[in-house]
């Protein structure tokens, strides 16, 4: 066996222990190698392209993402939970169906340009947004193999379309920038994706989708939608809040320094809400079922090992955060690590919070994740009120991690009264946080104080 072959076996066995399973390895690495794809894409870009040209794609991306989450129908929890879920004529008339909400979704989308660019103040996103409104048709061309693949469980077929997207999408956004360094690559490289979603897919996961109807199906659909509705309009005010204030208030420059550290949060926190839903929340329904007791005998120590890794990253990562951007990215690029390194603090709690209320749900109660929605969203808007004003832009993710701060301690009353609460256990989490932050604080400190300063000048 080469030296190659033998870290690589170390390597998979390592991720193995942490996963607990092959499907769960494989997604862990998916999650890596995407994380890896846009980190570097990342890197190259922002020295090709100004602040503006991220600007305009994030308001795009932001525009697409309220529209899908207003419209959120739930086809993946339907297809994954219904018997009939495997069978060709349903997959048919759901993709029949979706076809039909894409179609809507790319006419309101092009429908709104001139208005949403009003509203921002930004007149010149018009077109822009206008031309990005056929993605949502072509993103619904995608045959249903995939939601298949991934209801029996292939794990590894799903994230190979999606990877092979997104580095065909990374090579042409390299290539077109060369021709035209303008938000023009970027708005072709969405184009290139979800044409290279639909190839693949055909490709990898053989069987096309065709036209087919049900009237009965049809309802039982949309009567199943309307919780999932409610519940992601809540979500939706919560998550893409800050965005919207944040190109309406600010130049379309600035938002593009927002975007990049918004874009590289996000792309952390499937390691952890990935193991919480792959392992954690099954082993918590499983040991509810034996007892109170036994959930409470894995509650800390099922995820401790991770999780102080985990936990231990993330405070690097939200110290060493300037010295980080000085290496990666372009100097106008730089002050973004303020934003990042409170979006990564963010990133902990939600992560905190996301694995308790999933430990509510293995009890039976569902009622506490609306509430806690809700609790989210009233304080952020009340931080909001009380920051934006001596805080400027700042104010908006600091809102965000204080209202998911304010959600962490109503989770964890639950997990009080419920007998699963450990002070010591859970304290450790954020001790390792905080030595792993001054060591990055630290290293900035020696490598990039003036990176340091750039940032703090936003306080």
């Amino acid at each position: 066996m080469t030296g190659a072959q033998t870290f690589s076996a170390r390597l998979t066995h390592f991720v193995a222990r942490f996963t607990r399973s092959e499907a769960g390895a494989m997604l862990f690495a998916f999650t890596a190698a995407t994380l890896v794809l846009r980190l570097g894409s990342n890197i190259v870009l922002t020295r090709l392209l100004d602040p503006h040209a991220f600007g305009v794609v994030g308001v795009i991306v932001s525009v697409m993402i309220v529209l899908t989450m207003l419209s959120d129908l739930g086809f993946f929890d339907f297809v994954v939970r219904h018997d009939r879920g495997g069978e060709k004529r349903f997959l048919d008339i759901l993709w029949t169906l979706r076809l039909g909400q894409g179609a809507l979704l790319s006419a309101a989308m092009l429908a709104g340009a001139w208005p949403i660019a009003l509203f921002l103040g930004k007149a010149e996103l018009a077109w822009p947004i206008a031309i990005a409104a056929p993605l949502f048709l072509i993103n619904a061309l995608c045959p249903m193999t995939l939601l298949l693949a991934q209801r029996e469980g292939r794990v590894r077929a799903g994230c190979t379309v999606e990877l092979g997207a997104l580095a065909i999408q990374i090579a042409a956004n390299l290539a077109l920038t060369l021709v035209m360094p303008d938000y023009r690559a970027l708005i072709v490289g969405l184009y290139v994706n979800s044409i290279a979603r639909v190839v693949l897919t055909l490709s990898l996961l053989p069987g096309r989708s065709h036209f087919a109807w049900d009237g009965g199906l049809a309802r039982e659909f949309l009567g199943f939608s309307r919780w999932i509705m409610a519940s992601t309009l809540v979500t939706l005010l919560i998550t893409q809040s800050d965005k919207i204030l944040f190109a309406k208030l600010f130049s379309v420059a600035d938002f593009g320094v927002y975007m990049l550290p918004v874009n590289l949060a996000l792309a952390l926190a499937p390691f952890g809400r990935n193991y919480v839903e792959r392992y954690f929340f099954p082993l918590a329904s499983r040991s509810w079922r034996e007892g109170a007791a036994a959930l409470a005998a894995i509650f800390y120590a099922a995820r401790r090992r991770f999780y102080l890794l985990l936990f231990a990253g993330i405070g690097l990562g939200i110290g060493a955060a300037p010295a980080l951007f000085r290496v990666m990215f372009d100097h106008r690029y730089e002050y973004g690590w303020i934003y990042f390194s409170v979006l990564l603090l963010r990133t902990a709690f939600d992560l905190d919070n996301y694995t308790n209320v999933q430990t509510i749900l293995a009890m039976g109660r569902a009622s506490p994740v609306l509430r806690a929605n809700l609790v989210r969203l009233g304080l952020f808007i009340l931080a909001v009120a009380l920051l934006f004003r001596p805080l400027g832009p700042i104010a908006l993710p600091l809102a965000l991690t204080a209202a998911e701060f304010g959600v962490l301690l109503y989770t964890t009353a639950m997990l009080r009264r419920a007998g699963l609460f450990d002070l010591r256990a859970h304290g450790l989490f954020y001790a390792v946080m905080a030595g792993g932050a001054f060591i990055g604080a630290g290293t900035s400190e020696f490598f990039a104080p003036h990176v340091v300063d750039a940032g703090l000048a936003l306080l």
